[in-house]
């Protein structure tokens, strides 16, 4: 009975995902009327003019399509589209708005979605024809073969229903046949790949992490940073001697990281962000003595591109990601040493953050990539390198892993799963499972080449593990700059904002990326345990506290919610899908300010402190956020850009008051924070130092007031501005470890 309950189980949510197999089949290039639609790259051609859209304007666009014969209604689109009931017709009625107005850019004579209204139902219907094109002709070809598309009606579903009666039941058959053999052998199965003994590999003092393993397994190189002060270097070891690790290059300071071994471990190429030396670089490797010389870059980078993901194709050919700028997505590319010339290989959305992770298989078919949207929902992509063509494998990741590798059979495809538990993908049936039943082990896996083992890393990020509060004597107030460590609680730190009583409350992020709210008060910090914890609390998240009271607000996944700063119980406040970011209270604290997007720009709107109404400031053109000073003064930020500008309500009037040229979070609402007598503010200029500035309002003059290590943009002040309390890496000691 079980086994036909569980196939009864596995028919059912199988009818229930049909609205993504009939999706599935608009993937390809179609044309809608005069347009060519490309579902892949969101991409809108009409004769010689081409435009991009967001991703989901263009999954609305291809629903509308797949029921081109019938009414859609925004209850339709909230189901199946966004598949959130809670979805606001604001939030539909935009992208409705948004993709009509893409469509009238390349075809302005035609209306191609028609909102229809009357006998008791709204919605939209398309007006045009739909076809797609011949398999085997290109898009831009005029001879293409188009094939019109037509929805089966109700009738002819029973009618195709009625004669694959009999495939049905051989199917049924079939499943219940495969359930049989997955539970009987599941007991063996988890025995098999049940990966639970840990122990470390490593022991280099500081950080380690993004080794490369060669593909013969025999050794390994990874990076290791042993004080906040030093910068990175590259370590070797023999991995039937790990804690023997040899320095890869003599030199020092270079700033050397995500290394990847060649496949005849004859070579190695390396990040190197040494300053005025950025790039790429290549050297030749000794596998005996695990020492490398003879570097050169061969690819120049820009200081923006941070890290990069390095993946060997063969001995003269390699993958590689990177920004073309500090805004865009990153895309892989193909170099080739021996020409010394790039070719662009994967083409993302440019409203995302792109490929940030790519690793080639070990029969060189496969490329395994994780994509990460403009929310950082990441995505396992598949590029079949024989054909150059892009699968996608369904398996969604809500967290960052940073990185993925292949079986030795190149079948199966390893990664970090939003729990935090080791999983393989198999290539073949498309079947994801948990091969460990340890959690939060460790991340970026390598599987080791021909032995049953992997090679994690300890630490979670590309950043610190750990971030710290210290607080800063005020040389504004007569303080002489010294600091001191008031809180590490062992979690990253990702927001402050001050209370009463001279203290302040944090928001810490654990391992999962879950959020945890903690309170520093009369030297102590301490949880708030009456916060409810939640997965899909994620960046960007930002703190306020409401002026003489017990009531602080959480701006945190694109809501807010009010939060008791004493127990940390916390509520709902802002309306669902509205995307709204960095809360401020207003001065009189009757209003709340936010920023949100119209077609991916950002603007300012206003919000009742009850949570309703919200209303556009299309004063503040751009604005990210949005401070009270008082007084009829608001001062903002716009996107893009880093510049503080002053906003008088009496006069209507905006102006520029203080230039910047960077900072690290464009959704914080502490990188500066205003006071009677002016503002203090972090900045990182060209070519010096990150610090912290003063502006007077009196003089209208600009103070340097110190440097700190780190700008993570939070800057709070005490009681009478004694003490700046800001956030700095902690550097905490990580290893590589080793799961078998």
């Amino acid at each position: 009975m079980y086994l036909i309950l569980l196939s009864y189980s596995v028919l059912f949510r199988m009818e229930n995902n049909k609205n993504d197999i009939l999706m599935a089949k608009f993937n390809a290039v179609f044309r809608l009327g005069n347009i060519d639609v490309d579902p892949k790259t969101d991409q809108l051609k009409c004769a010689d003019k081409q435009i991009e859209i967001q991703s989901m304007a263009m999954k609305v666009l291809c629903y509308f399509c797949e029921h081109s014969d019938r009414l859609i209604t925004r209850d339709n689109l909230r189901d199946d589209v966004w598949k959130n009931t809670a979805t606001s017709n604001h939030t539909i009625n935009n992208h409705i708005y948004s993709l009509r107005r893409n469509l009238g850019k390349l075809d302005p004579d035609v209306k191609y979605i028609h909102t229809v209204t009357g006998g008791g139902t709204s919605g939209y219907r398309l007006s045009e024809t739909l076809v797609h094109y011949d398999d085997t002709q290109l898009p831009n070809d005029e001879s293409a073969e188009l094939v019109t598309v037509t929805t089966p009606t109700v009738a002819n579903d029973k009618k195709i229903s009625k004669k694959t009666q009999r495939f049905g039941r051989l199917m049924f058959a079939a499943i219940v046949a495969v359930v049989c053999f997955t539970v009987l052998g599941y007991s063996q199965f988890i025995q098999t790949t049940d990966y639970k003994d840990v122990q470390q590999l490593t022991d280099l003092p500081g950080r380690e992490q993004s080794a490369s393993v060669a593909a013969d397994g025999n050794f390994f190189v990874y990076a290791n940073k042993k004080t906040k002060q030093q910068a990175w270097e590259l370590f070797a070891s023999s991995m039937d001697n790990p804690s023997k690790s040899v320095k890869v290059f003599n030199s020092e300071g270079n700033r050397d990281n995500f290394p990847s071994i060649a496949p005849s471990g004859q070579k190695i190429a390396f990040h190197r962000l040494k300053d005025g030396e950025e790039g790429i670089y290549v050297a030749t490797f000794d596998r005996s003595t695990l020492k490398a010389s003879q570097e050169r870059r061969v690819i120049a980078l820009e200081p923006n591109n941070l890290s990069t993901s390095i993946s060997w194709l063969d001995e003269t050919h390699f993958y590689y990601s990177i920004h073309e700028v500090s805004w865009a997505p990153k895309k892989i590319y193909l170099f080739d040493i021996s020409s010394g010339l790039s070719e662009q290989v994967s083409s993302p959305a440019l409203n995302s953050h792109g490929d940030f992770a790519n690793t080639v298989s070990p029969d060189k078919q496969w490329m395994a990539i994780l994509r990460a949207d403009s929310y950082w929902d990441i995505e396992l992509i598949l590029y079949d390198i024989t054909i150059n063509r892009f699968i996608e494998t369904g398996v969604k990741l809500s967290h960052l892993r940073l990185n993925v590798s292949f079986s030795d059979d190149s079948k199966s495809v390893y990664f970090i799963d939003s729990n935090g538990y080791l999983s393989r993908f198999d290539l073949a049936s498309s079947v994801t499972t948990r091969i460990s039943q340890q959690q939060y082990v460790g991340y970026w896996p390598l599987k080791i080449p021909g032995r049953n083992q992997f090679l994690l890393q300890q630490d979670w990020g590309l950043s610190s593990l750990t971030t710290e509060i210290v607080s800063v004597k005020n040389p504004v107030v007569g303080g002489d700059g010294t600091r001191q460590v008031v809180v590490n609680n062992g979690l990253a730190i990702r927001a402050i904002e001050g209370v009463n009583d001279g203290g302040f409350i944090f928001a810490s992020v654990k391992p999962n990326r879950q959020l945890e709210l903690w309170r520093y008060k009369e030297g102590k910090a301490y949880k708030l345990d009456e916060f409810i914890e939640k997965a899909d609390y994620r960046y960007p998240l930002s703190l306020h506290w409401q002026q003489g009271s017990e009531q602080a607000l959480l701006t945190v996944d694109g809501s807010c919610r009010s939060i008791n700063i004493n127990t940390g119980k916390d509520s709902p406040l802002c309306p669902k899908g509205e995307r709204l970011y960095a809360g401020t209270y207003s001065a009189d604290l009757q209003s709340i300010y936010f920023a949100t997007f119209d077609n991916n720009q950002s603007k300012a709107v206003k919000m009742a402190h009850t949570g309703y109404p919200i209303e556009p400031l299309p004063l503040l053109k751009n604005a990210n956020m949005v401070r009270d000073g008082g007084k009829g003064i608001l001062y903002y930020r716009i996107e893009p850009g880093n510049d503080i500008y002053q906003f008088d309500l009496t006069t209507q009037k905006s102006k520029k008051l203080i230039g910047r040229s960077y900072i690290a979070n464009g959704y914080t609402t502490n990188d500066f924070v205003v006071v009677n007598d002016g503002i203090y503010f972090m900045d990182k200029p060209l070519e010096q130092s990150n610090a912290i500035y003063y502006y007077d309002f009196s003089s209208n003059k600009i103070r340097y007031l110190f440097d700190t290590p780190n700008l993570y943009p939070n800057i709070v002040l005490s009681d009478e501005q004694q003490l700046i309390y800001l956030l700095q890496s902690a550097h905490n000691d990580t290893h590589l470890l080793l799961l078998q």
